[in-house]
């Protein structure tokens, strides 16, 4: 091959290689960079954190448009003098590079802005093809986005020291400030920190000293390019002297499932470009106080098996998150305490928590009214999976209850009358609306355990939830920042309850009377300002909450063990002194009387005084009375007929007849229950109703309440038979002396007033009938199996 033909080729090769290496360039040439640091501060500008990780890369955060002109200037004198006169490489510069490094020990560089930024971006090794490839990508990076693009991507990744990288983020976390307000001196300080970024660190003595002395070169450069007049200069340096020496901020030890739960919400909608801190709604102060609030609970109850405990404090208008706490203390990693858990989030038995969201269901169907009157008694009923009994936390009955008495007293077969009442199906999706059933499992699932425990919930939800009554029932959710104005629940917010619903519930829950008997007044529970309040244990005593609201805040209480074990009796009442310590901290002129507005009522509403025991208008003998709100039009007109005169002959006690001389009657009041409330009205010492009561009915009937159709009993082995037998239960109207029990068709036994006797258990299948002695008058069979 002839040597021109040879020297074609290579000149050919060599540029065909030239053309592929720019091209791979010219496709690397895009800026690019981490993703930028959350910053968060309090709502009051208080450092909380920065990042998940406080040890990785932070920053990289956008630079204002246009570069902050100080900024700008500060960087250009020390690192790239000729920035805006030459295409990404300086060939000056790096010929003066060359001339000067090859009679001198210490090297001198030549790197331009923009060959910077492509190193920073590659993170190549320091190699001669390395510096090729800057060198090359620097070019492009100039021809494709342009000066002003290259210097904004160098401000914005630059290393700051202490894995800190970009001047606005650098400018928020030393000075406190945004990148565009700092001075002179702070600008020349952040120009000098990316030559070394380790040996300037500003959280370190030395480093911040020698990062102070080549501040003073980089404003020294300036005076010499002429962008600092001589007094400029001169003033700049002593506002440099006067600079102290800063330490790391860190996290606050008691916001650290604050911060976690805030970042989550972050990564669900990150913003395009982050230049700012992200203020949150927490109020630090109130995060201390409340942290110190629940170590003295934990320690106090640590003793009788409590582990751990979360409180949630919310505003009752905006939902913004003012306090946290997710554990008593993060670090307490014992197993019965398990610190690092967040127990505001997880999810555990809701106790009886969630039964105001039933009752506001009730009142919102239609098939219940404040005048609704509740049966607190035995509760039973069999079905595919056996028989289903239901009792009270206290393990007794009330009898007739008022709707509003059955919520405040918390009592639970009445509730499970109003999940009757509107539908397990409905209830369930009420629940779901309300965010406190995510529909994992259908309502079958947990069939007539849904308002009393078998629903597990979060305090976070439940807190939102309660917010949701607070709030005339429109739907609510939690707010963790202060510019989430457009946030994922911008939109209009949903109705779950009506105004009316959810008002009078509020009235329930803030009424210390009508929490009477089970919760005595002047307890936890009462408050000098408008509280409506609900608590609730769970299964075992594993599970004890508190949740309460005033015209201002929405406060959650929970306690319990890490591993779901159960406490020594320490039930919601316990939590619920917490709560209402928690409550007068927010509430400092309230409690003493001042500013106490009272709950609104309901609009559109007709007052009624009404009786407890009949929920019909009271009479003059009613006892107990209540003022109760009825939409218009749905207020009861006709008086109690509970509470009835009847002229008794005062000598024998029975009813007067004609010929009873009118010198010995009196009138006596009675209290006449409808039959259902035989039983229980006999133990509470109300006597036997009046016949002439009981005939006003005109109905004669016997209905058998207990066994259950189909109901299977179990001998125990272990267990004397004399004391293995089932209660029988009849309702029967009107009064009579007598009912025979009949056992397998044979007469069984004559039982008075109020009917009830009870059965030894004998192995086989069994049918029980009630009849009325004299009169054909009989229940229906009911047949059971009774096995070993």
């Amino acid at each position: 091959m002839k040597p021109r033909h040879a020297a074609a080729i290579t000149a050919a090769t060599l540029l065909f290689a030239f053309l592929v290496f720019m091209a791979q360039a010219f496709f690397k040439a895009e800026l690019s960079s981490d993703p930028a640091t959350p910053l968060l501060e309090d709502r009051s500008g208080a450092f909380l954190s920065e990042g998940e990780n406080e040890y990785a890369r932070l920053g990289f955060w956008d630079v204002p448009d246009p570069v902050p002109e100080r900024v700008r200037e500060c960087v250009l004198a020390i690192e790239d003098k000729r920035f805006w006169n030459h295409p990404g490489v300086d060939l000056r510069a790096i010929g003066r590079a060359l001339v000067y490094n090859s009679s001198h020990d210490q090297k001198q560089g030549a790197s331009t802005i923009a060959m910077q930024v492509a190193r920073m971006q590659l993170r190549h090794p320091r190699t001669l093809l390395a510096k090729l490839d800057e060198t090359a990508v620097a070019y492009w990076l100039v021809a494709r986005h342009g000066r002003e693009g290259v210097l904004r991507q160098y401000l914005k990744i630059a290393p700051q020291g202490n894995q800190v990288y970009g001047f606005a983020y650098a400018a928020r976390r030393y000075f406190g400030k945004p990148v565009q307000d700092v001075s002179w001196a702070e600008a020349a300080l952040l120009a000098a920190l990316p030559q070394s970024p380790t040996n300037l660190s500003l959280f370190k003595y030395w480093g911040f000293q020698r990062a102070l002395a080549r501040a003073r070169l980089v404003l020294t450069e300036l005076l010499r390019a002429g962008k600092l007049s001589r007094d400029d200069y001169e003033m700049t340096l002593r506002q440099l002297s006067g600079m102290n020496f800063r330490y790391r901020e860190r996290r606050p030890d008691n916001t650290y499932h604050y911060i976690f739960r805030c970042l989550e919400e972050y990564a669900k909608r990150p913003p395009a470009g982050l230049s700012r801190p992200l203020r949150t709604t927490l109020d630090l102060d109130l995060q201390k106080r409340l942290q110190a609030f629940t170590q003295n609970a934990v320690a106090s109850y640590r003793a009788l098996g409590a582990g751990n405990m979360a409180a949630v404090v919310a505003d009752r208008k905006t939902g913004a998150v003012l306090a946290y706490i997710g554990s008593e203390e993060y670090f307490r990693d014992s197993k019965a305490a398990a610190g690092s858990i967040n127990y505001a989030r997880t999810p555990r038995s809701s106790g009886s928590t969630v039964k105001p969201f039933l009752y506001a269901l009730g009142l919102d169907s239609g098939r219940f009214s404040p005048g609704s009157i509740l049966a607190d008694l035995p509760f039973s009923i069999v079905g595919p999976e056996g028989e289903f009994s239901a009792g009270n936390f206290d393990e007794e009955f009330l009898g007739p209850m008022l709707f509003r008495r059955a919520l405040a007293n918390s009592r639970n077969t009445p509730t499970l009358r109003v999940l009757e009442g509107v539908g397990l199906e409905r209830a369930f999706d009420m629940y779901r609306a309300c965010g406190l059933a995510d529909g994992s499992r259908p309502a079958g699932w947990y069939g007539y355990g849904l308002p009393i425990g078998g629903l597990y919930v979060t305090l976070e939800d439940l807190v939102a939830a309660y917010g949701m009554l607070a709030n005339d029932g429109m739907e609510f959710h939690l707010k963790w920042f202060q510019n989430d104005e457009a946030g994922d629940h911008a939109v209009r917010p949903r109705r779950i309850f009506s105004e009316y619903a959810a008002r009078e519930v509020t009235l329930f829950l803030s009424d210390a009377e009508s929490r009477l008997p089970s919760f005595p007044r002047l307890s936890p529970l009462e408050y000098n300002f408008p509280v409506a309040v609900k608590t609730g244990t769970s299964q075992g005593y594993r599970d004890a909450w508190a949740v309460g609201f005033s015209r201002s805040s929405i406060v959650g209480v929970w306690m319990g063990h890490p591993r779901n074990a159960p406490m020594n009796r320490i039930s919601g009442s316990f939590v619920a002194v917490l709560l209402h310590d928690i409550m007068d901290a927010l509430h400092p002129a309230e409690r003493r009387g001042l500013n106490a507005a009272p709950f609104p009522l309901p609009t559109g509403t007709v007052p009624v005084t009404i009786c407890s025991l009949s929920g019909k208008p009271a009479n003059a003998d009613c006892p107990d009375k209540f003022v109760e709100y009825f939409r218009d039009g749905t207020e009861p007109h006709d008086l109690c007929r509970v509470h009835v005169r009847f002229p008794v002959d005062r000598l024998s006690g029975a009813i007067a007849s004609e010929s009873t001389p009118p010198g010995r009657v009196e009138s006596r009041l009675f209290t006449v229950l409808g039959p259902e409330y035989a039983a229980w009205a006999d133990k509470q010492g109300f006597g036997k109703p009046p016949v002439e009561a009981a005939a006003a009915s005109g109905r004669a009937a016997i209905a058998l309440v207990h066994p259950q159709p189909g109901a299977r009993f179990l001998i125990d082995p272990d267990l004397p038979r004399t004391f293995q037998s089932i209660a029988l239960r009849a309702e029967v109207e009107p009064f009579v002396p007598e009912v025979v029990w009949y056992v397998d068709g044979k007469e069984y036994e004559r039982v008075p007033y109020p009917y009830e006797t009870r059965w030894k258990l004998a192995e086989g299948t069994h049918s029980f009938q009630a009849r009325f002695p004299h009169a054909h008058v009989e229940s229906r069979v009911v047949s059971v199996r009774v096995t070993k």
